[in-house]
């Protein structure tokens, strides 16, 4: 297999677009653009074709990042895959679908999966160095947002208009996970496992829904935000961290122990949905709810990604240079100072440094 190797620049590459180019905002008008026909707002004629080995790519739109074993692994746009085993010094590898890609996710060293746009999803067996096409799906033609495996064989994948599919061969088939909770199709931007197992999906209009059966079935929980979850992360046994719009970031002790959502709490946010305009003069979007404590923090930038450091704190990342460590003793974000404003998608902490995916592509910062 041949590798395009791509060595980053000491100094910061200027984030030209940075300041409109966020992750969901990139992906939602992206999906504006990509409709269709008139009937169905999609062209079902797509096929996939293979991504292009890009000198730049190491600074490319990047969406995702995560770590296989001791290998980091990003993905992005046109089928972006990059490699690197230490953070610094990126390869790109080829892939059978030119999709933007918009997570990625690993069980062990070798066994990984990505996901993106047209109904795409990728896999990999040997630590990201090769990747077959699982999924191409131009008639649905909406994105797939998150990818989440409990094992080497059973796999969710979570996307645009409340699609939940689930496998238990690897990714060789899927099949559609049905609720009740979908029934209003909202975009489901992340699926997070919590140290008991449970599974979170959260999503738009403060979408948060819990499974404690390995998603089968599905609960949607009463949200103390109306804005949208674009990520979270798990705290302890049960408990677990979201964040999205605005910078706003909510802590659950212990998810088992949030209040669920009620029929009247149903038709108010179907109302809201319905009546934008109206409702949102006549409502705070944040409320307090049984189980939930708002992380306190003046800084408004939107939050898209979040990881668990080594020493066990949580990082979130976002617009502008944004690092919010959680302080869940305090109830409160505390900003790392990081000297740069780039649009951050996603990172990961090592033992002295953040890596970090974003419109300027992959950075790596020291520590702060």
């Amino acid at each position: 297999m041949t590798f395009q190797t791509i060595k980053l620049r000491p100094s910061l590459i200027a984030a030209a677009i940075a300041a409109t180019l966020a992750f969901p905002a990139w992906l939602l008008a992206q999906e504006e653009e990509d409709s269709g026909d008139a009937d169905t707002g999609v062209d079902t004629t797509l096929v996939a074709r293979p991504s292009v080995l890009a000198p730049r790519a190491s600074s490319s739109l990047l969406l995702g990042v995560t770590r296989a074993g001791n290998r980091f692994v990003a993905v992005g746009q046109r089928g972006g895959i990059l490699l690197s085993d230490d953070g610094s010094q990126w390869k790109q590898v080829p892939t059978p679908a030119d999709a933007t890609l918009t997570r990625v996710h690993f069980v062990d060293a070798e066994h990984g999966w990505a996901v993106g746009y047209d109904g795409t999803i990728l896999a990999t067996t040997d630590g990201g160095a090769s990747w077959t096409l699982a999924q191409f799906d131009a008639a649905w033609g909406r994105a797939y947002y998150d990818v989440l495996f409990t094992d080497a064989q059973n796999g969710f994948v979570a996307g645009g208009n409340g699609r939940l599919q689930k496998t238990a061969d690897g990714g060789k088939t899927w099949e559609a996970v049905e609720s009740p909770v979908f029934e209003d199709q909202p975009n489901l931007y992340n699926l997070t496992r919590l140290g008991n197992g449970a599974l979170v999906l959260t999503g738009e209009r403060g979408f948060i829904a819990s499974s404690t059966d390995q998603g089968s079935t599905w609960t949607q929980l009463k949200s103390p935000y109306t804005g949208s979850f674009f990520g979270a992360v798990a705290s302890g046994a049960s408990g677990v961290v979201l964040f999205g719009l605005r910078g706003n970031a909510f802590h659950a002790a212990d998810v088992a122990k949030a209040a669920l959502l009620s029929e009247a709490d149903l038709a108010a946010l179907r109302e809201a949905a319905a009546n934008p305009e109206a409702s949102g003069g006549a409502s705070n979007p944040v409320s307090e709810v049984a189980g939930w404590v708002r992380l306190a923090s003046d800084d408004t930038e939107s939050l898209f990604g979040g990881s668990a450091a080594e020493d066990g704190s949580l990082l979130l990342f976002g617009g502008n240079g944004r690092v919010m460590k959680a302080d869940l003793a305090g109830r409160r974000l505390v900003r790392q100072q990081l000297s740069t404003n780039i649009n951050m998608n996603a990172g990961l902490a090592t033992a002295d440094s953040l890596i970090v995916v974003g419109t300027s592509g992959v950075q790596r910062f020291a520590k702060p």
